[in-house]
């Protein structure tokens, strides 16, 4: 393991050359292949369960994933009525 600072190598977000002429190729083809029509016919001829499995893998790079979510009562608040949790909600409360 070698001791001190860091000589050599890229700089600091600089991008990887061979990573970035990948996703240019990649998204060369896509796009040639998109405006052709082609992608366009081609998934329409595909059986429904496929559509929908090429449409799910397709949302990851589009849609944010959602992320569960719990709610943890407290024991003091398990006897406590709607009407006393809407009231203090509310600001009501006496």
């Amino acid at each position: 393991m070698a001791l001190g600072k860091k000589t050599g190598g890229r700089l600091k977000e600089t991008p990887n050359k061979s990573t970035l002429l990948g996703k240019d190729a990649i998204v060369s083809l896509l796009s040639d292949y998109s405006h052709s029509g082609l992608m366009a016919s081609d998934f329409s001829t595909l059986e429904p369960k496929d559509r929908l499995l090429i449409s799910e893998k397709l949302m990851q790079y589009v849609l944010p994933k959602m992320q569960s979510t719990s709610i943890d009562i407290a024991r003091e608040e398990k006897n406590r009525t709607i009407e006393d949790t809407l009231m203090q909600l509310s600001g009501e409360e006496e």
